[in-house]
């Protein structure tokens, strides 16, 4: 936070309660990128989801072309589970999206 303000957020949404996962979400405010924010919101996120709920498994989507978002999942040791081809259309030209997720046990052994 800048002088009281947000730096950004986090989501969950999309709950499978059988098989104890959810997606999230995430943005950063723009004079807060490239600062390391990013990082350590997640990183207390994910703390919090896997510590307060009985969630196993975190997923999200980011578009191939949002390199930051691609660095940040992997350097917290998302995996790429997928490949949505052609799916993200931006100034209309389609382009391929990544599915990433954590499992409980990978993010307590890290």
């Amino acid at each position: 936070m800048l002088d009281d303000q947000p730096a950004g957020w986090v989501s969950l949404f999309d709950f499978n309660v059988r098989n104890r996962s959810a997606e999230f979400g995430y943005g950063i405010i723009s004079p807060q990128r490239r600062k390391g924010i990013g990082k350590r919101m997640l990183a207390c996120a994910f703390d919090l989801f896997f510590h307060k709920t009985e969630l196993n498994k975190l997923h999200c989507q980011t578009a191939s072309f949002n390199i930051a978002s691609v660095r940040l999942l992997e350097s917290l040791g998302l995996t790429r589970d997928a490949v949505l081809r052609a799916h993200h259309e931006l100034d209309g030209k389609l382009h391929d999206d990544y599915i990433y997720s954590i499992l409980k046990s990978e993010w307590s052994t890290r």
